[in-house]
């Protein structure tokens, strides 16, 4: 198989996501745009940090005179965030409502055919999945950009010498976090064809089969979360082992990777933007997850006569 005969059916799907999105422009805009300026304006805490730190050891003790004002300073920001937050929040959740009701409108034109106990699972369960998929276009996306961009201006801008064990500590946990995609898509899809199992077993007559059918959905459940829990507590503990390959470079080899005078101010800086930027790269890893699970989902809604493989 050709790589154009590969790329193009993705494609395709990719431009049917797209149309679903725009289906609700001005929503689409508004999702956007707050996505962003959350993003962008949230990493600021580290600069605010830093200057208190800095601030507060120039003080010479006389921390009483200064303390107010940057008490009001941090007090001011986390307002501020809580009320970007909120709104974006709100506006996020409409707008994936929206998306849900045009989902299921489009499976609906695109079906073919009434199908039944199955029209029911796909329109209840598989675009509520699907929709999963469209947060990756409209926020996940936006938001790591955003972020990623914003953590490292405030870094250029602070304290650059810091930036490449920045880098180091949280290349292993993105690394690692690729390898449970595949895993995470058979799930998914295994979840969504017994739950059209689920809906076709109501009968008084096939009770019995409905049981078996509710088990091996709750075993699927255990089992998709167990992938994802055990993806993300992963990436976090290798935040820490990344943070060790930074201490073995700089003290054990001498890698000039970390600055021999390092202030109190800059060791606050680079731990909350160890965090702020593990944050974005390791929700690389969390959006390709996403993708890989909520794939199914889309072909069956958008392309409901189409066979979804596993793998």
């Amino acid at each position: 198989m050709s790589k154009k005969q590969t790329f193009n059916p993705i494609f395709s799907l990719f431009l049917d996501m797209l149309r679903v999105l725009l289906s609700y422009p001005k929503w689409f805009a508004a999702a956007i745009i707050s996505t962003i300026i959350v993003a962008a304006v949230e990493p600021s805490i580290a600069g605010l940090g830093k200057t208190a730190v800095d601030a507060l050891k120039k003080s010479d003790g006389d921390i009483n005179a200064s303390l107010p004002n940057y008490i009001t300073m941090f007090a001011i920001y986390f307002f501020v965030m809580g009320l970007l937050k909120f709104g974006d929040k709100i506006i996020d959740k409409t707008y994936e409502t929206l998306l849900i009701i045009s989902l299921q409108r489009t499976y609906l034109q695109r079906r073919g055919q009434e199908r039944g106990t199955e029209d029911i699972s796909r329109i209840l369960f598989d675009c509520n999945r699907a929709k999963a998929g469209l947060d990756i276009l409209h926020k996940d996306s936006w938001r790591i950009v955003s972020l990623t961009i914003s953590v490292i201006v405030w870094q250029l801008n602070l304290a650059p010498e810091l930036l490449p064990a920045l880098f180091i500590a949280v290349l292993p946990p993105v690394l690692i976090g690729f390898l449970f995609g595949p895993y995470l898509q058979k799930a998914s899809l295994n979840m969504m064809q017994i739950q059209e199992n689920i809906a076709a077993s109501t009968a008084n007559d096939k009770r019995s089969e409905l049981f078996l059918h509710q088990k091996s959905f709750m075993r699927q459940v255990v089992r998709l979360e167990a992938f994802k829990g055990g993806s993300e507590i992963l990436m976090d503990l290798l935040t820490w082992f990344g943070l060790l390959v930074v201490g073995i470079l700089a003290f054990v080899f001498n890698i000039a990777i970390v600055p021999k005078n390092l202030q109190a101010g800059d060791l606050v800086l680079f731990w909350t933007n160890l965090n702020l930027l593990a944050k974005p790269l390791n929700d690389i890893v969390k959006v390709y997850n996403k993708a890989r699970e909520s794939y199914p989902a889309l072909i069956r809604v958008l392309r409901p006569q189409e066979l979804v493989t596993k793998s």
